[in-house]
């Protein structure tokens, strides 16, 4: 017989199930406001980070201070004092030491083992002369590769090339930098420089004439890739700088050379004719490698008035003295042929505008600003870089511009706002029949952002308003972090991380969101940290180490965790880093930045047109665009060559190259009309979800993927639940608590 169950016995159950279903709700309540408070929280330390910057870019790191030739005193006072020997030094008893030659004055190192002792050295002969003393070489050499057989002399003495000589004098380990100074001056000896073996003369004889030794080719024997590994440990066939400090003073040559580069402060850099030991770049010349330095160009003393330009040659063998001056070793050479005009030509970029592609270009315009007078941008400059933008780049819809400076320049008067600036290229650009810009800008607070000083330069953007909109938002202000909200900037332009202590004397990163054809692009403008504060690569501090890329990785990490947290909030977002970002597309910053939500086009592009500047004999990739993995097989990127091969006289506006880049959104553009054309089956909540960018439940992005593989869902899961379903058990659970009070009500019946 079944047993018969009362409401009185199903009382109990119910009201335990009830409580469950409501403890439940609680605690799924609980997580969707813990991952609020989570968003929140990391949205919130994203604001928390300072700033930093420098107060130099890239193209003055290890600048040399004045050169020989035009650009030196020409005074002598300097010689008379370094003629004459201290009183104590000429007292000593038993005379000069005699050496059999300057070989064994220069020794096996960087230091000659004669340094402050008085020596005696005959037969050699002068190789060439200069306002402050001479050169001279042994006519019979020691035989000895790792010590260089000539040196210099300190001497007011009147020689000539070809004199035969006998010398007496203190040797001496001395920078010629210290020729040139004048009486009162005082010489502040140059950080991390090498020195030079002199000899301070106090007697000059000649013994007649000689001929000149036969010059060494130079790049012959130059170890390739490696400068130093050991200042302590002197390996002349191995290690570049140590085979620089072997020829020291000597006449060598390099045959038939080509320019690498632009004449900069009185140097070109050359390689010889036929060099194969390394592949060359499309316009002749070496671009620089991960951990490897182009050992094999040589810089060549021209003078301030020389104009050259990557690709011209020289139609005979140079042959010149080795010297070393601001940090490097050189040539001053006593053989100049005549250059050849290479036929290299600024270039016009391959991007061309179009209806459904949008065209971003990044631009350091060198110490721009609204200042006319000397010593600032002059008008030309203006004009030119105006130019560049219509006819080389054309017209781009986004410009990225780096070195904006105040509105009146280097003038220190405590002005730091670039609107000025910014409106005057932009006005140039209209005059000249260009498009109509939009100037927008985050102002530096003032001389925070480092750069040349009382300048406060920055980042900033022109955008064609007709094919763009920056989303309107209230700009952010110079110490307030930008941030996103439901996937979009909360403020609009803003500075990102401004306070953050990696950012300290340094220029801020600026994030715009634009809107185009209905799709949100997030660009950010970057100047990262500058160089200067890196040992020299043919210093005294070896193997020479790049102190200031630290700064560099923890900005680029800073930029990477912006980016996660747009794209955490909105998949569909789009982002767009460009700008001058002072190191290299192989380098720890380039890889910290990417991360895995970045592309950088750079690093993608032909390895033979990877440059867009050019310093100290090599071409590198300072300017770099790195765009969203969502972005990925929808970019077309060049660089355009018009500055960083030529010098002024060609047409140069800027050290840099600009680079650009074409995002094609056709596909994207022509799905958003044909649904538009389409009866609207969407709810609310999916049009407010399309409105912010944000993929609703029913969509199925195929084009719009972040390249992580998510789906639709997946993206979906990554915010945090409404209350909706959440909601749905609290009904039932208060449903089934009424049932059992009915329960029981009706069993005490």
């Amino acid at each position: 017989m079944k047993k018969q169950v009362s409401y009185r016995q199903l009382f109990p159950t119910a009201v335990l199930l009830a409580a469950f279903l409501s403890l439940l709700f609680s605690v799924q309540l609980a997580g969707a406001e813990e991952a609020v408070s989570s968003s929140t929280l990391e949205a919130a330390a994203l604001t928390e980070n300072p700033a930093v910057s420098d107060a130099s870019v890239a193209s003055q790191a290890e600048s040399p201070s004045a050169e020989s030739g035009e650009s030196r005193p020409a005074s002598e006072e300097a010689v008379e004092k370094a003629d004459q020997a201290p009183a104590a030094a000429q007292a000593v008893a038993s005379g000069p030491d005699a050496v059999p030659n300057v070989g064994t004055i220069q020794g096996e190192s960087q230091a000659s083992p004669y340094e402050d002792k008085e020596v005696q050295v005959s037969n050699v002969v002068v190789t060439k002369t200069d306002h402050y003393g001479f050169y001279v070489q042994d006519l019979t050499p020691d035989g000895n590769s790792r010590t260089s057989d000539a040196l210099y002399v300190v001497s007011k003495e009147k020689v000539d090339v070809g004199d035969k000589l006998s010398l007496e004098g203190r040797v001496k380990e001395g920078y010629m930098e210290e020729l040139s100074v004048r009486q009162g001056q005082t010489f502040n000896k140059p950080s991390g420089s090498l020195t030079v073996t002199m000899l301070i003369a106090s007697k000059v004889t000649k013994e007649g004439k000689a001929d000149l030794p036969d010059p060494v080719d130079i790049v012959a024997n130059m170890p390739q890739d490696t400068v130093d590994n050991d200042i302590n440990n002197y390996q002349p066939q191995s290690e570049a700088l140590d085979y620089w400090e072997s020829l020291e003073g000597m006449l060598t040559t390099v045959k038939k050379p080509h320019i690498l580069g632009p004449q900069y402060r009185g140097d070109v850099y050359v390689l010889p004719e036929g060099y194969q030991a390394l592949p060359l770049n499309n316009i002749g010349g070496l671009n620089l490698r991960p951990n490897a330095q182009n050992t094999a160009t040589i810089p060549v003393y021209v003078g301030n008035k020389f104009i050259a330009k990557a690709k011209d040659y020289f139609n005979g063998d140079v042959v010149g003295v080795v010297t070393y001056r601001g940090k490097i070793y050189k040539l001053e050479p006593t053989q100049l042929p005549d250059l050849v005009d290479g036929g290299l030509q600024r270039q016009v970029s391959p991007i061309y505008p179009s209806e459904d592609k949008l065209t971003i270009a990044s631009y350091n315009i060198e110490n721009f600003s609204a200042n006319a007078k000397k010593g600032e941008t002059p008008e030309e400059k203006v004009t030119k870089i105006a130019n560049s933008f219509i006819n080389e780049i054309h017209s781009p819809d986004i410009i990225t511009l780096i070195e904006v400076q105040d509105e009146n320049g280097s003038v220190n008067d405590g002005t730091t706002s670039g609107v000025k600036s910014g409106e005057k290229l932009a006005a140039r650009i209209k005059e000249l029949g260009g498009k109509t810009y939009k100037y927008t800008e985050v102002a530096p607070l003032d001389g925070q952002d480092g750069g040349k000083p009382g300048s406060n330069i920055r980042v900033a953007f022109l955008y064609d308003p007709n094919r763009v909109k920056l989303v309107e938002k209230e700009a952010g202000t110079s110490d307030e972090a930008a941030s996103f909200s439901g996937g979009h900037l909360v403020k609009n332009p803003a500075r990102i991380a401004p306070t953050n202590p990696a950012f300290t004397k340094v220029r801020k990163s600026l994030a715009a969101e634009f809107e185009f054809k209905g799709q949100h692009i997030v660009v950010i403008a970057n100047h990262l940290k500058s160089k200067i504060g890196d040992d020299a690569v043919y210093g005294s501090a070896q193997p020479a180490v790049q102190h200031t890329q630290a700064a560099r990785i923890e900005q680029a990490k800073i930029l990477n965790s912006f980016v996660q947290e747009g794209l955490r909030q909105n998949p569909n977002l789009k982002f767009v880093l460009t700008g001058d970002f002072n190191d290299f597309e192989f380098s720890e910053t380039a890889k910290a930045l990417a991360g895995n939500e970045l592309i950088n086009l750079m690093q993608e592009h032909d390895v033979a047109d990877r440059y867009s500047y050019f310093y100290r004999g090599s071409n590198q990739s300072l300017d770099n665009i790195f765009i969203s993995k969502n972005l990925a097989g929808k970019a077309v990127f060049a660089p355009v060559h018009i500055n960083a091969s030529f010098m002024e006289e060609h047409g140069r506006a800027s050290d840099h190259d600009p680079v650009v880049v074409q995002l094609d959104f056709s596909e994207e553009i022509a799905a958003s009309s044909s649904e538009s054309s389409q009866p609207s089956q969407s709810t609310g909540q999916s049009s407010v979800a399309a409105e912010q960018g944000v993929p609703s439940q029913t969509n199925s992005p195929s084009s719009n993927q972040t390249g992580q593989g998510q789906t639709a869902g997946s993206k979906k899961k990554g915010l945090p639940q409404t209350g909706q379903s959440s909601s749905s058990w609290a009904v039932l659970g208060l449903a089934l608590l009424m049932f059992a009070f009915t329960l029981k009500k009706r069993s005490s019946n």
